[in-house]
């Protein structure tokens, strides 16, 4: 099986003439490996918007700002600075999600996004189970990060990168060669290249960041978190073992 993997890439480049300019022109290994970790979060953030559908513009200001004093209130309570919350501009426009009543304009709300960094995690489940109960609050969003993540990741690219070299001296051992110098390296797939070979990763294994929009039970709780390093590299092939 290493035999015919291996001489497909060093035939790749006669083979596919119309691919030179993506493929290296060296007999060479191509090898994907990746590292990760779960681990608990030590910082969480969370978005809202609060929202008034009073259709009189100076009683729904007066309405998002009362909502305001509330919720700042409530993170205050809960260990939140006053410097981790950030509060967008308030704003004025058509309701998006309901239509109009028949012979009625288009009804208006006044919004205003709100997002909050949370360093004491001990103060997460009572935070989110007091913006829970809050009245007009939409749009609620959290998600988990690490102080140290830089390091985390910096130490799983390592460990992806050993990886990597030792599956790639796998392969040139089983077919008589020696293992030569990395001449390509992408913590994403090198697109061009594994379409040419046709190995090509599935996008959907990949699992994407962002902020999670999970049922409200769940939001209340610490979750542990997954952290990734994906690396793809290409290594050239020596004569003999």
């Amino acid at each position: 099986m290493l035999e015919r993997f291996a001489a497909a890439l060093l035939l790749a480049a006669a083979a596919l003439p119309g691919m030179a300019a993506d493929l290296p022109n060296h007999p060479f290994i191509h090898v994907s490996a990746s590292a990760d970790q779960y681990l608990m979060p030590d910082v969480g953030e969370i978005d809202i918007d609060l929202v008034s559908l009073e259709p009189d513009a100076e009683l729904a200001l007066r309405f998002i700002n009362e909502r305001l004093e509330a919720s700042r209130a409530l993170f205050a309570q809960h260990g939140v600075a006053p410097e981790d919350v950030f509060v967008q501009d308030v704003v004025r426009r058509p309701r998006k999600l309901d239509a109009a009543p028949d012979g009625q304009g288009q009804p208006m709300e006044t919004r205003v996004s709100l997002h909050l960094t949370v360093r004491d995690l001990g103060q997460w489940t009572p935070l989110l189970r007091g913006l829970l109960v809050l009245k007009d609050v939409e749009s609620l969003a959290v998600a988990f990060n690490r102080s140290d993540r830089d390091k985390i990741e910096a130490e799983l690219l390592a460990q992806a990168l050993a990886k990597a070299r030792l599956k790639a001296q796998d392969i040139a051992r089983g077919v008589g060669a020696k293992l030569g110098p990395a001449t390509g390296v992408s913590l994403a797939p090198l697109k061009n290249l594994t379409q040419a070979m046709g190995l090509a990763n599935d996008a959907n294994a990949r699992i994407p960041a962002g902020r999670r929009n999970k049922p409200h039970g769940e939001m209340a709780l610490v979750q542990a978190m997954r952290l990734a390093q994906n690396v793809d590299v290409i290594y050239r092939i020596g004569a003999g073992k």
